[in-house]
């Protein structure tokens, strides 16, 4: 099989590509491609290196937080264990009673509490209404002033340290600092049994009886979301009370998780259940959570809930963070990474041996690696500048390269682009031009032979052009008669002959009650009248009109044609009786509620029924228009259906 045949033109810019332009480009291209590669393994590289080395560096400086953390919880510890020494000495020494603020004013509030009324310097005090207050507790209630210094210099001391109390077993409250409205806060009823920071540190949740820090809970003191210091007050083997130490959520996170990380890293707190303990603003975004730091009180609190399940990393609603942060929390790990939406994290935890929490750290990895993501955006930049010199460069070469082969393919080949030309315009033109001779014997023998062969051209062409117009003239007359014969000269629809042609043709298709048609008698009301009082020319327009509403509300399908004067016909195919009466009723409406030119308004009166298996036109015609009359008969402006 032979090639596809080329022009001389064609053969000689090809020649000169081959040779110049080609080897040139493959060569630039490979050079290209190496530029691109290489640049991608030393930035895939660095990108290693850097992440190692910044993932090394965080690891040694959260080690060293998580240590600081432990110390500042183990000091807030201590205090505890302080305190608990002191009220434990308190209580084993009953007849000691020192008033160092003067002495307390204690008084019954109207809901039946038993309070300090007034701040003397010193700690606010509380007995729930359910206790009744006899000697014992009015003195426990008076000598207990002996420890507001204590609490005092211990909030004084430690600003992480919010409040210091003492909650005995017997519902008294005493805290530091002095609230104005304990007796409102705390209401009539204090069950301490109830309040974690209560029943953690009793004899089934802490037998060692050393000082345990609480999770994440509402303060019913007032303080909001806080986590407590506590241990046992103890007189032999009697639990007096608990002691502790509180620290705001919003306190740990400004004195503790405050810390100043490369990398923009963000730290956050986790207790030994999963449950986020704080976390700074920026965890919050991406976590999808606000931070539990104040709450509007509304009534006392009688138990302390605890943060809801939203906030346990290990019931997210994203199975997959869950699963991956619970697999990397059992590992003890200290390092992993984590896929939040569509963004890469790197992961690192640090026990707390003070509490059994979890320091977490949180660092994007797109921000560990933007330096090296820079410098790779640079390198490419350099790449592209160098693509756009090679294309300018190029696209210059090429340009030259066209003015070389057009200058000597021009030289060869232009006698025989005349002859080409002339070619091409013999079937665009009704007359040639004839070629004149171009000295060569050659070319001058072949412009002959053209020239001969136009001149036929011309003439046969005439002739068939003759032809082909008198044919078309004879199909637009067909075309022209066919449209009078099936169409209302006026309303433009199908008229009588056509539309009973339909009709008889839908009829000879129906085989069984499931396969029948819908017809439509239409007929304008009262329409001799319209042309007495308007004249003919307002009815053909009340025709017209009539015409343009029925076809905007027929379906594709149906059929329309004028039967005769003011009547027109609708078959309707793949129709059952509730379809033919709502098709019906349809058309009257759209008539009624027309303004028509000049006569203003005009109804219609329709019948309407399903053709039957077997049934002749007249009969089907004959029963649509006795539900025509009924429908006349009604009152017009009326649908009537025939069964």
């Amino acid at each position: 099989m032979k090639g596809a045949a080329s022009s001389l033109q064609g053969l000689i810019y090809r020649h000169y590509l081959k040779s110049a332009l080609i080897p040139m480009l493959a060569i630039e291209l490979v050079l290209l491609t190496l530029y691109f590669s290489i640049n991608l393994y030393i930035s895939t590289r660095n990108q290693d290196t850097l992440l190692q080395e910044v993932q090394n560096n965080l690891l040694t400086i959260i080690s060293i937080e998580a240590r600081s953390i432990d110390n500042q919880l183990g000091e807030v510890a201590r205090l505890t264990g302080l305190l608990q020494h002191a009220q434990e000495t308190f209580f084993a020494h009953p007849e000691v009673c020192r008033l160092p603020n003067g002495p307390p004013r204690l008084e019954r509030h109207p809901n039946g509490a038993y309070y300090k009324a007034e701040d003397n310097g010193g700690a606010s005090l509380y007995y729930a209404a359910t206790t009744t207050i006899g000697e014992a507790e009015r003195h426990k209630a008076r000598c207990s002033e002996d420890l507001d210094p204590l609490f005092k210099s211990t909030v004084d001391a430690n600003p992480i340290v919010t409040q210091v109390y003492l909650n005995t077993w017997d519902a008294m409250n005493r805290i530091y600092p002095f609230m104005h409205d304990a007796a409102e806060r705390f209401g009539t009823t204090w069950d301490v049994n109830d309040l974690a920071f209560y029943y953690e540190a009793d004899a089934a949740h802490n037998p060692e009886r050393r000082p345990v820090w609480t999770s994440a809970y509402l303060d019913p003191a007032g303080a909001g979301w806080v986590i407590s210091s506590i241990a046992p007050v103890y007189r032999g083997d009697f639990l007096e009370g608990v002691t502790g130490l509180d620290v705001t959520i919003d306190s740990f996170i400004r004195h503790i998780l405050d810390l100043n990380l490369s990398w923009d890293a963000m730290p956050f707190m986790v207790d030994r259940d999963g449950t986020i303990l704080a976390m700074p603003p920026r965890i919050e975004q991406v976590f999808g959570l606000r931070e539990l730091l104040a709450y509007d009180y509304g009534e006392p609190l009688g138990t302390t809930p605890g943060k809801p399940d939203a906030y346990n990393i290990f019931k997210s609603t994203n199975p997959t963070f869950s699963t991956g942060m619970l697999e990397f929390f059992r590992s003890g790990q200290s390092l992993s990474e984590l896929r939040i939406d569509a963004t890469r994290y790197v992961l690192i935890q640090k026990p707390i041996p003070q509490t059994g929490w979890r320091l977490m750290v949180l660092v994007n990895e797109a921000r560990i690696l933007a330096p090296v993501a820079a410098l790779r955006d640079l390198s490419n930049r350099i790449g592209y500048v160098a693509i756009g010199v090679l294309v300018l460069f190029y696209l210059g070469f090429f340009l030259l390269l066209l003015v070389s082969v057009r200058r000597l393919s021009n030289r060869i080949v232009s006698p025989i682009h005349a002859l080409s030309a002339a070619t091409s315009d013999l079937g665009r033109q009704m007359h040639s031009q004839p070629l004149q001779p171009a000295g060569i014997h050659e070319v001058d023998r072949l412009s002959q032979n053209f020239n001969e062969m136009a001149l036929e051209l011309d003439k046969r062409t005439t002739q068939l052009v003759e032809v082909r117009v008198a044919r078309q003239a004879q199909e637009r007359e067909a075309r022209i008669l066919a449209r009078m014969a099936n169409t209302d000269l006026l309303t433009e629809v199908y008229n009588r002959r056509k539309i009973e042609a339909i009709l008889n043709e839908a009829l000879a298709n129906v085989r069984d009650a499931d396969d029948t048609f819908g017809l439509i008698l239409c007929d304008l009301d009262h329409f001799k009248s319209v042309n007495d009082r308007h004249g003919h020319l307002a009815g053909d327009q009340v025709l017209i009109e009539t015409t343009r509403l029925l076809r905007a509300q027929l379906r594709r399908r149906d059929a329309l044609g004028r039967w005769g004067g003011e009547e027109f016909m609708i078959v309707c195919p793949q129709i059952d009786r509730n379809g033919i009466e709502q098709t019906a009723e349809k058309l009257r409406l759209g008539i009624a509620e027309h303004a028509f030119p000049i006569v203003g308004t005009a109804t219609a009166s329709f019948g309407a029924t399903l053709a039957r298996p077997g049934e002749s036109m007249n009969a089907l015609v004959a029963r649509a228009d006795s539900a025509l009359y009924a429908a006349k008969e009604s009152g017009r402006n009326r649908v009537h259906s025939a069964e």
